[in-house]
C-alpha cells in the first residue's frame, strides 16, 4: 500500500491590498515594498473603497483609495505571518503622513487566495504570532468563487475580476523560475 507523504507546495503568488487618502503614500510604499519584497509585477487600477470589516472597525480608518500590488518574488504560504508583521511596520511609517493607510496581505495559489488578519473571527484560521489566514476567494470547477465568509468588498466586480486576473496569471507563470 502506498504511504502517505508530506510535500511542500510550490510559492505562492504574494500581493498587498492598500487603503489610503493622500496620493504620494502609494509611491512611498512601492519604492518601500519593492525594497523589502521584490519588483512590482502587477498594480491594479483604483478599486472600489475599502470597507473594513467588524474586526478592523476599532482602528481603521479607509481611505478613498484601493489598490493592489502584486509582487515578482514567490513566497512560501507560511511566510504570510511574517509578510504581515513586514506590512505593519511599514503601516505604521506612512500613518505618520496619511492616518488612513491600511495594508493587507495576501497570496494567491492554484486553488485559493488568502489574506491576513490580526483578529480572530469565526472564518479565520490561526497561523502563528498572532496573525490569521482568511480564505476569501476558491477556484471550483475553474471558476472564482467568493467565500460565503468574505467581506462584500471581494463581491465587488472590479475586485473579482483583479483577483481572478492574478490567479490566471499564477497559473500560466506556475512553473516558470
Amino acid at each position: 500500500m502506498p504511504q502517505e507523504i508530506l510535500e511542500r507546495p510550490s510559492g505562492a503568488s504574494f500581493f498587498v491590498i492598500l487603503s489610503y487618502q493622500e496620493e504620494g503614500i502609494l509611491f512611498e510604499l512601492k519604492a518601500m515594498a519593492e525594497k523589502r519584497f521584490s519588483k512590482i509585477l502587477y498594480e491594479s487600477v483604483l478599486l472600489p473603497k475599502w470597507t473594513p470589516d467588524e474586526t478592523e472597525k476599532e482602528f481603521a480608518y479607509p481611505g478613498r483609495f484601493t489598490k493592489v500590488l502584486s509582487f515578482k518574488q514567490r513566497i512560501h504560504r507560511e511566510e504570510l505571518v511574517e509578510k504581515k508583521k513586514e506590512c505593519l511596520e511599514f503601516q505604521s511609517l506612512l500613518q505618520k503622513k496619511d492616518q488612513s493607510v491600511l495594508l493587507i496581505p495576501g497570496y494567491v495559489t492554484s486553488h485559493n487566495i488568502v489574506i491576513a488578519k490580526s483578529k480572530d473571527d469565526f472564518h479565520r484560521t490561526y497561523l502563528f504570532q498572532g496573525v490569521y489566514g482568511e480564505t476569501i476567494y476558491f477556484f471550483s470547477r475553474s471558476q472564482l468563487v467568493v467565500a460565503e465568509s468574505a467581506q462584500n468588498y471581494f463581491r465587488e466586480r472590479e475586485v473579482s475580476y483583479f483577483f481572478n486576473t492574478l490567479r490566471e496569471s499564477y497559473e500560466f507563470n506556475k512553473f516558470k523560475s
